[in-house]
């Protein structure tokens, strides 16, 4: 026994002895070169080891004193002062040595260059190594003296931990830079043969930009178990799993996720040499959770199916505060299938929409959505949208074919109407004297016909558009057809129309719809290529009530006409700005107004200022009209049969050369003539003649005695013509300025006319004296004649 005690503890000496001096007079540094060149076979880049030494003392223990990774640009990749190779003597018994690489607190840098790549993807080559790098490898090894690696180095495994590294992400495409510290990673028996285990986890604590703050644990675990058969890899089965559930993330006041609100992903999956089986992979976020099997196959493809479980809205007011004052409501819910090789891949998914509704601070209630989008590979087979709610009901249905070269059909449906009134708070007009108000604090109008500041250009607006290649190949057909819908106490019924847009064209036809008790028909299209997009239109309009269209919403028209209006136009122009649009439009047409009135044109008073005044100034000329005089009353209700005329629009203005407006018996006095109208400024300018066809001015009751005859109607150019008045009409038509300059002139030669009249009949009466009594110097000094 005492025999056996001494040997065993010479055996420990032994041992012992060798744990301390083998360190000693082993150099493992001179494997350095033979490994930098190895590294440099295979990499797009350059390694730097430190000094190696090595220990025995309870494992086997390769410190490297340093350790640096570079591309080929020479970014910095990985730097280390701390790193280790070990190995445990048991598994160097067992015939596989199992070899741990470690590193304390490295730093780690990827780096996303311009060109959209990451330094690390690029970091290995994809060939065999190049004759030079062989050489050099080969010359490494002969200087330092030929070093044969121990066979059971083959048969080793690998294992894998990194403490507290930093890690440090910079894209250049977006200059962003982000950096990760405490990330941790531990790979257990990094292996072919056997199940391999993999952690990573980090604390996160980091402020991105000014408002978003993230802080928490993230961890990724994994393990890989290998199906080997006669040295070659057959399958292997990967179980993985993500949490973020404990990090928190808040992005001011536009989203927040606490601490415990789940974010985890978790897989379970088979591998083989040609093909990934998913068995079981779900992610989850908050309430939402989407779960995915199915096989991807190199030779066929992939035949993978996706499903969500239907997501509660009302919880995501949570995560995103903003929401909350919206009181969203609902619930989505998808599903899907991928299918074929990557470069004919098919797919479809459904999308299901149940109850969704919100509310807002103008909305008086909570209109209802229910939705179901299908889609297959690049098309929406079917986009079903039903929007329901208090006195409203609206239906969408469409389908769309390429997502790159959309071909969009649709049809808008309410056979019940809309009725906007019952949703929407709609805010106030302003009052006359916040108009006021405003009018007084506002600057003068700018270039596009507003105040203040420059109003936007809305032709710039439309570039985007031109751009857009998608866009300049869509193609749009659709319909919409509305039993009514009423907004701002304003009511359309019976809407109908056709929408086509292609080749940047876009088009309404078909148009139809009743309104203010008339109805609206036409059409409308604009081409939005040039940069200033140019339209045209054509319309209809039939029986419309201008009282109640100004009352609603044309207040601009109020100081004009009332009555039932009819009218055509054809036309176009070019520009989406206000001024420029209104310079450019080009149109003809002609109107029709049944029962008008006129609102700021008092055409009683008309007559009686210019008649009156007329008679002052010529009663000194005509003495048979001294004193005369007339009473019109300025109250007189002034209706018209009906206003009618053609018009043409140019250079923002409104012509109507052929203005007329015929008085209903006994309640007006006729207008003829040409008016003009400025678009732009509002300008008014007209040449009007009063016809008093009707009698309603009294003076056809004017008559003079001359030899005792007399001679009735004497301002008319006979006894049974209506008296004329000519009159123009300047300043604004929402303001006019009347003015009676020419009617002294035309009366004064009205009234010559009949007196010569007269004094033929006086001759033929042998009474001549009379009349030159009657006008001292005879009728050569009546005006000239």
């Amino acid at each position: 026994m005492k025999k056996l005690l001494i040997i065993l503890g010479s055996a420990v000496a032994l041992i012992v002895v060798a744990l301390l001096v083998i360190p000693m007079i082993v150099d493992v540094d001179k494997y350095r070169p033979q490994i930098v060149a190895a590294a440099d076979q295979k990499m797009n880049g350059s390694v730097e080891i430190g000094h190696l030494s090595l220990s025995l003392w309870g494992h086997i223990h390769v410190a490297v004193d340093g350790l640096k990774v570079s591309d080929l640009q020479k970014n910095q990749i990985l730097a280390v002062k701390d790193a280790s190779f070990d190995t445990s003597y048991g598994s160097i018994f067992s015939g596989s040595p199992l070899v741990t690489i470690s590193m304390k607190e490295p730093q780690i840098t990827v780096l996303k260059g311009k060109d959209g790549k990451m330094n690390v993807m690029t970091l290995m080559k994809d060939g065999p190594a190049s004759a030079g790098s062989q050489a050099k490898a080969s010359n490494a090894a002969a200087s330092s003296g030929k070093a044969e690696v121990p066979s059971m180095i083959v048969n080793s495994h690998i294992g894998i931990s990194i403490e507290n590294a930093k890690l440090v992400y910079k894209d250049q495409t977006m200059a962003l830079s982000n950096t990760i510290d405490n990330l941790n990673v531990r790979v257990k028996d990094f292996s072919l043969s056997r199940k391999t285990e993999l952690e990573i986890w980090a604390d996160l604590k980091t402020q991105m930009g000014s408002d978003l703050q993230i802080e928490g644990p993230l961890k990724l675990t994994a393990d890989l178990t290998p199906d080997v058969s006669n040295g070659e890899l057959k399958s292997g089965t990967v179980n993985a799993s993500f949490s973020a559930d404990d990090l928190s993330i808040q992005k001011g006041q536009i989203f927040q996720k606490k601490k415990g609100v789940p974010a985890n992903i978790k897989i379970s999956a088979t591998l083989n040499q040609t093909s990934m089986k998913l068995t079981n992979a779900t992610a989850k976020f908050h309430n939402a959770e989407i779960a995915v099997n199915g096989v991807f196959d190199v030779n066929s493809g992939a035949d993978i199916h996706f499903e969500t479980k239907p997501v509660d809205l009302k919880s995501w007011n949570e995560l995103v505060p903003m929401l909350t004052q919206y009181e969203l409501e609902g619930k989505l819910s998808l599903s899907g299938d991928v299918k074929g090789k990557p470069e004919a891949i098919t797919y479809d998914a459904k999308l299901t929409v149940q109850g969704l509704s919100a509310t807002g601070p103008n909305l008086k209630a909570k209109p209802v959505i229910n939705a179901t989008v299908d889609v297959t590979t690049d098309k929406i087979d079917r986009l079903l949208v039903d929007l329901k709610g208090p006195g409203n009901e609206l239906t969408l249905n469409a389908k769309l074919v390429s997502f790159t070269k959309p071909v969009l059909t649709f049809q808008v449906t309410s056979p019940k109407g809309m009725d906007l009134d019952q949703w929407i708070e709609f805010p106030k007009p302003p009052t006359a004297k916040e108009k006021a108000e405003a009018n007084k604090a506002g600057a003068a109008p700018n270039a596009n016909g507003g105040k203040g500041a420059e109003s936007a250009d809305l032709d710039a607006m439309v570039d985007p558009i031109r751009k857009n290649e998608m866009i300049r190949n869509m193609v749009v057909d659709g319909s919409v057809s509305l039993a009514f819908l009423k907004a701002q106490g304003m009511r359309i019924d019976d809407i109908g129309m056709k929408i086509q847009f292609k080749n940047l064209v876009a088009a309404l036809s078909g148009l139809k719809m009743k309104l203010f008790d008339g109805t609206l028909a036409g059409g409308f299209s604009t081409d939005l290529k040039p940069a200033q997009p140019l339209y045209n239109m054509n319309l209809a309009i039939s029986g419309l009530d201008l009282s109640k269209a100004v009352e609603s919403q044309f207040q601009a028209f109020k100081d004009t006409l009332s009555g039932k209006l009819s009218f055509t136009a054809q036309g176009g122009g070019s520009s989406f700005n206000t001024a420029a649009a209104k310079q450019h439009l080009q149109m003809k047409g002609d109107f029709k107004i049944l029962n008008a009135q006129f609102k700021t044109i008092n055409i009683a008073k008309m007559a009686n200022d210019a008649i009156n005044g007329s008679l002052g100034k010529i009663s000194d000329k005509v003495p048979f009209l001294k004193g005369k005089n007339l009473n019109i009353s300025s109250n007189v209700d002034s209706t018209y049969e009906s206003v009618t005329g053609h018009f043409t629009i140019s250079n923002g203005k409104l012509d109507a050369p052929d203005f007329y407006a015929k008085a209903a018996p006994k309640r007006g006095i006729d207008l003829k003539g040409s008016t003009q109208m400025g678009l732009i400024d509002e300008s008014l300018n007209a040449n009007w003649q009063l016809i008093d066809t009707q009698h309603v001015t009294g003076a056809d009751q004017l008559f003079v005695n001359i030899a005792g005859k007399d001679y009735k109607n004497f301002l008319a150019k006979s006894p049974t013509d209506p008296v004329i008045i000519p009159v123009t009409v300047g300043c604004k038509w929402s303001a006019p300025c009347p003015s009676y300059s020419a009617a002294p002139e035309y009366l004064a030669g009205v009234a010559a006319s009949r007196l010569n009249g007269a004094a033929q009949d006086v001759l033929k009466g042998k009474a001549a004296d009379a009349v030159k009594n009657a006008l001292p110097g005879g009728l050569k000094k009546l005006f000239g004649h």
